[in-house]
């Protein structure tokens, strides 16, 4: 048997404490919840269950604190920290490096779960054992998620609290084998791509709404369980507004996070992991207006809907859960986790929360039971017998069935609204968001359509995508414009008509000048396109006019109908931004083209790819660009790009200086961070596609020859110019040759293409005299390269050729993208009015 190597300097107390804590989390969740659902028949439980509730929430805050503790202190023998942290990151960083990884970021999710439940438990009076029954219930399963146990021989999670040498990836590591190891040991470090403040904010924020939709979800259970439809509206009501305020945010937060530092070209790029965040929040904005709708009726209208919105904006939390972290979207979105191995544990945690949905909307009992039987009777056959793709389709079937069975029961008692009242145009225009929201499903779940049934679909473009919500969009904006002005019950529209068609003729002349401006010259959209957005900026300027309106007029006599209209005319302004933004994006292009980018790489587009070497002018649009210089700080290389314009008398006058950057991780390769100037009606946004960041004042002697071997056309790097192997000629064929003993000479001719697009040439050669070769060096200058042809492979065609350089020869360069993006601020002002109204409707409840 090989001796056991023991280790020094490892912290094991935290590993097994932090065992011990994930353990007390799932414990106390489970049992919480089982306790909970007793108390509903057996009230003596209740305390019970809030010991356990709050036992619950000290766990989920321990664990917080230790993992935070293990990444400051360098705790690099467990593997989470390891993955994540190194000695060298900036310390701002600290709560980025917990969230990172799949593990952290459910526990995030954990904690904001555990400590909604401990706020809102002493509110619910009545409600309180279901609801909070059905709350830690989600607890438990989300618990299991970061036990990393196993039950027989299957894995339940992934612990934060996993040794390096006891991960099955890391274990037979070299370096495991020193007793010592942690001496020497640093950590992998954090993506450069998340290495931003917006890394800090935006995740807790995204996981902070996706844990409060857990609020409505488990109050309409309640509601559908006990028949109460009236009773968790008004709780439900705030709770679903903070959601789409919050979860509003944090998706917004990512678009900024996105356009300033993930080098997308702009904020929104309908990313599949982007949509699995947006989906949630567009059907929980359908579910508060249903709400509204709900209690103003007194629940004798839109009780169906109302419920069926509410639990739907959490299964989809769950299911974009499990498209994100799965490892099915790896290769159709850059931030999607890697598989963890935990997708069946994934399927199953969506799969039973669905069942429980479809059993609580069904009235009668026996219905209830046949569906929970026949659902668990094919899941297990699935998992025992195989054929899970026909057992999935059963069961989707037989639950949509249900579904549709329950739909009428719950509408056959129920009132038409009149067409002129407003909750009949807030129905439609829910019904809207929920039609919009299963759009980007559907296209988002293409990867998962593959996967099931063997398909070949390849997910759609961000156009493609536009042009399915643009028609959406328009009847939301127009709804929201005119159903402020309409009332409760019956509207008379006689007088409105004044109103409306001033509103009207305003936006026909705001719209038409507008669209002037921005489409008269030169967009790329096509006829059909610019139609469409025309349209869609219609619509937002009149949402915006008619929400303005109703905000300096008619909302004075009800103040309670103020935050409505300010965060309407915010929604509204906020896609109007991003409407003009994207499709006036225009790209500053170079007075001549950069054709020495082509041989850098096929995915330059020599069009807009600026280069710049350090030192030199170059006109691009309206400026005149110099690249002054880079610096290194740690793993960050700045690049210094100053912006001029050209006085009427020629002088050129500096107009502003950016700093794109690039992440340089040893470990976790690189990273663009793009840099934007910042004005009234636009922003310049800069960033690097292509840059040397090795440092070149340093390195000032001639580089060692290095052999390549190639055939003709082929291409050699330096560092100052691309070098092809363009052609090879010779005195005679190697056939003449070998039938006499003449001397053989060939010419290899080397083409050089140095960063501004000049040619040169040299003319190495390949000497055979007397049966002896007598390679020869030939040499550009000007580039100090050097070449020596050291052996030709007849048979494979091949040639093998060392080259030199004179590092002293060389001029740093870059290759940038420089784009301006209208009207941008219009979408960051349109974020800030919403939100600001959405803040005052919660007040204004929490008040009242």
């Amino acid at each position: 048997m090989p001796e056991k190597i023991l280790y020094q300097g490892e912290h094991l107390w935290a590993g097994n404490l932090g065992f011990l804590l994930t353990a007390v989390l799932f414990a106390s969740a489970l049992l919480s919840c089982v306790s909970y659902l007793l108390s509903d028949k057996h009230p003596s439980y209740l305390s019970v269950a809030r010991i356990f509730l709050v036992t619950h929430f000290i766990a989920a805050v321990s664990i917080f604190a230790l993992i935070l503790f293990m990444i400051a202190n360098h705790y690099f023998e467990y593997q989470y920290v390891w993955q994540h942290s190194n000695k060298s990151m900036n310390m701002q960083f600290l709560l980025s490096c917990l969230w990172e990884g799949q593990e952290g970021s459910f526990l995030l999710w954990i904690f904001w779960q555990a400590l909604i439940s401990l706020v809102i438990y002493r509110k619910l009076g009545t409600m309180e054992p279901i609801t909070m029954g059905v709350m830690m219930m989600v607890q438990a399963f989300l618990s299991t998620m970061i036990l990393g146990t196993y039950v027989g021989d299957v894995k339940l999670g992934s612990s934060l609290f996993l040794l390096m040498r006891e991960h099955k990836d890391f274990m037979n590591m070299p370096f495991l084998q020193n007793s010592n190891y942690l001496q020497t040991l640093d950590g992998r470090g954090l993506n450069p791509l998340l290495a931003n403040y917006w890394m800090t904010f935006h995740p807790p924020a995204l996981f902070l709404g996706f844990a409060s939709t857990l609020v409505p979800f488990a109050m309409a259970i309640y509601g559908l369980v006990k028949n109460d439809y009236q009773s968790w509206l008004k709780i439900g009501n705030r709770w679903a507004f903070f959601s789409v305020m919050i979860l509003g945010i944090g998706i917004l937060m990512g678009g900024a996070w996105a356009y300033e530092a993930l080098s997308f070209g702009g904020f929104w790029a309908w990313d599949p992991v982007e949509n699995s965040s947006l989906v949630p929040w567009l059907i929980m904005v359908a579910a508060s207006h249903s709400i509204v709708i709900n209690l103003k009726n007194k629940g004798k209208s839109g009780i169906f809907a109302t419920h069926f919105y509410s639990v739907s904006a959490f299964i989809l939390v769950l299911y974009s859960t499990f498209l994100t972290r799965s490892g099915i979207l790896g290769n159709a979105s850059v931030h999607a986790f890697t598989d963890l191995g935990m997708q069946g544990q994934l399927f199953l945690f969506i799969t039973f929360f669905i069942m429980l949905v479809v059993w609580a909307f069904q009235k009668n009992k026996l219905l209830k039971i046949v569906y929970i039987a026949s659902s668990a009777l094919f899941l297990a056959l699935a998992i025992i017998i195989g054929y899970k793709k026909i057992f999935l389709l059963v069961w989707s079937g037989v639950s949509v069935v249900s579904l549709v069975i329950s739909y009428q029961k719950y509408y056959q008692n129920q009132k038409e609204e009149n067409s002129s009242s407003k909750e009949f145009w807030i129905f439609i225009g829910a019904m809207l968001f929920f039609i919009a929201s299963m759009i980007i499903i559907y296209f988002t779940s293409i990867p998962v359509i593959n996967k099931l049934f063997g398909f070949n679909k390849a997910p759609i473009s961000p156009l493609d995508y536009n042009r399915w919500m643009v028609p959406v969009s328009v009847f939301i904006f127009l709804i929201i414009g005119f159903s402020q002005y309409l009332k409760y019950k019956k509207t008379d529209f006689s007088k409105l008509k004044k109103v409306l068609l001033i509103q009207f003729i305003i936006t026909l002349l705001l719209t038409s000048a507008l669209v002037f401006i921005v489409y008269y010259k030169d967009s790329t959209a096509t006829t059909i396109d610019k139609l469409s957005y025309c349209v869609l900026i219609f619509s937002t300027i009149y949402a915006v006019a008619a929400n303005v309106n109703y905000w300096l007029n008619t909302s004075k006599k009800n103040k309670y109908t103020l935050p409505a209209a300010v965060a309407h005319s915010g929604f509204a302004l906020l896609i109007l931004g991003a409407l003009i933004s994207t499709s006036r994006k225009t790209a500053i292009k170079p007075f001549t083209e950069s054709t020495g980018v082509s041989s850098l790489s096929k995915d330059f587009d020599k069009r807009k790819s600026i280069l710049l070497t350090q030192g030199d002018t170059v006109k691009a649009g309206h400026y005149f660009l110099v690249y002054n210089k880079k610096e290194r700080e740690g793993q960050t290389v700045y690049f210094k790009v100053d912006y001029f314009s050209e006085t009427k008398s020629g002088q050129k006058k500096l107009e502003f200086t950016l700093y794109p950057k690039v992440q340089d991780s040893p470990t976790m390769g690189k990273a663009a961070d793009p840099d934007t100037k910042h004005f009234l009606f636009y922003d310049i946004y800069t960033h690097i596609t292509y840059a040397d960041l090795n440092d070149t004042e340093k390195t000032t002697e001639d580089t060692e020859p290095t052999n390549y071997k190639g055939h003709v056309k082929d291409t050699i790097f330096a560092q100052n110019a691309i070098v092809i192997i363009d052609s090879v000629y010779a005195n005679k064929t190697y056939k003449e040759f070998e039938k006499n003993t003449n001397d053989l000479e060939i010419t290899i001719v080397m083409k050089a293409v140095d960063v501004s697009g000049r040619i040169y040439k040299a003319h190495p050669k390949y000497v055979i005299k007397d049966n002896t070769v007598f390679p020869t060096t030939a040499v550009i200058d000007e580039l100090g390269l050097k070449f020596t042809v050291w052996k030709l492979y007849p048979a494979s065609e091949e040639i093998e050729i060392a080259m030199s350089e004179n590092t002293k020869k060389k001029k740093d360069f870059i290759v940038m993208e420089a784009s301006i993006f209208p009207m941008i601020n219009l979408l960051w002002l349109g974020c800030a009015i919403m939100t600001i109204g959405l803040l005052m409707f919660l007040i204004q409840k929490v008040r009242k």
